[in-house]
């Protein structure tokens, strides 16, 4: 792509310019003047503004890790995983660019101003009109499907053009393994737009999780953790199961947005690049002097997911939010769900952070030493408190229309 240099914003406010150095492979970036003046800490473990290096305007080098693809890990969090990056792929063999001529900042220009979070990246690719379009979720999903297999002509028919830029503009930005949308839904009307920009008013900014209508129910299991999440008094966002011509999918709403306004996100990866275990998320909770809330809201989800096996715990799962007035706090949960594969042996099947040195046989023992290294004080209430909420998982399951061989094995799982 013909774009090695970017300009970073917040807010429409310059944060600074970040450019790929091929020969070292790593992406350069540099604070704004005027920025640092503002005193909004944007990366305050990383790349804080009163540091030397910051004040004297010095640049600041990439991570070189796989995980922050040569980016410094602020910036880093600005790209999609898994299913973000496979629509990209496609975009770049679609349009006929090799994908060696193409870097990470490449890949931030071309996300542009659709970056979770409230980071924005010029110049931009643009992608035609970035204003609220109508979204059919049904044709949208089933058109996913075949670009994602690769059918051949897929995208190439003229009648498909229209719907793989739409595909394209929703669903190239998002995080995580599974296919998903950026969308905004009218409750009252039920109408579904993008949800890429700014939407209408009476619309809600929400991430649309397809289901892949295989016979594992991914939708309603994460539903049906939602509703123990809540039961066990963990903050999540509002969430619910939609219908689109008999095809289930799950629906959450968005946390780094409060009508169009956008909060700043960083996941615990970009906080501390470092980060393996839970004592280092708490540990960071501490240095961002977050209220005692946050810390037993993550001692909670610590719980929550140990207790209900999702070992999906990775240091992108986790992340914290800042408004305009810089101030930081602890996200609401996201990403909660089963996430043991049965068909695995157990060894594939540990946490991906550890707790008490361990990544597996987590015991109630192991929950109450972390509690007691961070003063929570009613850990044997809140541990209780999220048993009691796992026990509804049968009720859920089964109201929610999960088969009762599926529950049983998953109920095995349990700790």
């Amino acid at each position: 792509m013909d774009t090695n240099a970017i300009k970073v914003t917040l807010w429409g406010q310059d944060v600074g310019y970040l450019y790929w150095d091929n020969k070292q492979r790593l992406a350069v970036f540099e604070y704004e003047k005027r920025f640092l003046e503002n005193e909004l800490d944007i990366a305050p473990l990383t790349m804080p503004i009163d540091s030397p290096r910051s004040k004297k305007r010095m640049p600041w080098l990439g991570n070189s890790e796989k995980l922050y693809a040569g980016l410094p890990p602020m910036l880093a969090d600005s790209l999609p995983d898994k299913y973000g990056n496979s629509l990209f792929s496609l975009w770049l063999r679609e349009n006929k660019i090799l994908t060696k001529q193409v870097n990470p900042v490449d890949h931030l220009s071309f996300i542009g101003s659709r970056a979770m979070g409230a980071l924005e990246f010029e110049p931009a690719k643009e992608l035609g009109n970035n204003s609220a379009f109508d979204v059919d979720v049904q044709k949208l999903y089933l058109f996913a499907k075949d670009v994602l297999s690769e059918k051949e002509n897929t995208v190439l028919q003229a009648e498909n053009a229209i719907l793989w830029q739409d595909l394209i503009k929703i669903s190239s930005s998002p995080g995580g393994k599974r296919p998903k949308a950026i969308v905004a839904i009218n409750k009252e009307t039920n109408e579904v737009k993008s949800g890429q920009g700014a939407v209408p008013d009476g619309f809600e900014h929400y991430i649309l999780k397809y289901d892949d209508n295989s016979s594992y129910p991914y939708a309603k299991l994460e539903y049906v953790y939602y509703l123990m999440a809540k039961e066990a008094g963990i903050d999540i966002m509002s969430s619910e199961l939609k219908t689109y011509e008999g095809v289930t999918h799950f629906l959450t709403k968005r946390f780094d947005r409060i009508g169009n306004e956008k909060l700043h996100v960083q996941t615990l990866a970009a906080m501390n690049p470092l980060a393996s275990s839970y004592e280092d998320l708490f540990s960071v909770i501490r240095q961002l002097n977050l209220p005692y809330e946050d810390i037993e809201q993550q001692y909670l989800r610590m719980i929550f997911n140990v207790l209900s096996k999702n070992v999906d715990d990775h240091s992108k799962n986790f992340a914290f939010t800042m408004d305009k007035k810089g101030v930081w706090r602890l996200s609401p949960a996201y990403d909660i769900t089963f996430s043991v594969d049965l068909a695995a042996p157990n060894y594939a099947n540990s946490h991906s952070l550890t707790i008490n040195g361990k990544d597996d046989s987590i015991t109630i023992d192991d929950l109450i030493e972390v509690a007691k290294k961070n003063d929570i004080k009613n850990y044997k209430a809140l541990i209780e408190q999220v048993q009691s909420a796992i026990s509804k998982f049968e009720e859920f399951a089964t109201n929610n229309g999960i088969d009762e061989k599926l529950i049983v094995k998953i109920r095995k799982c349990f700790v």
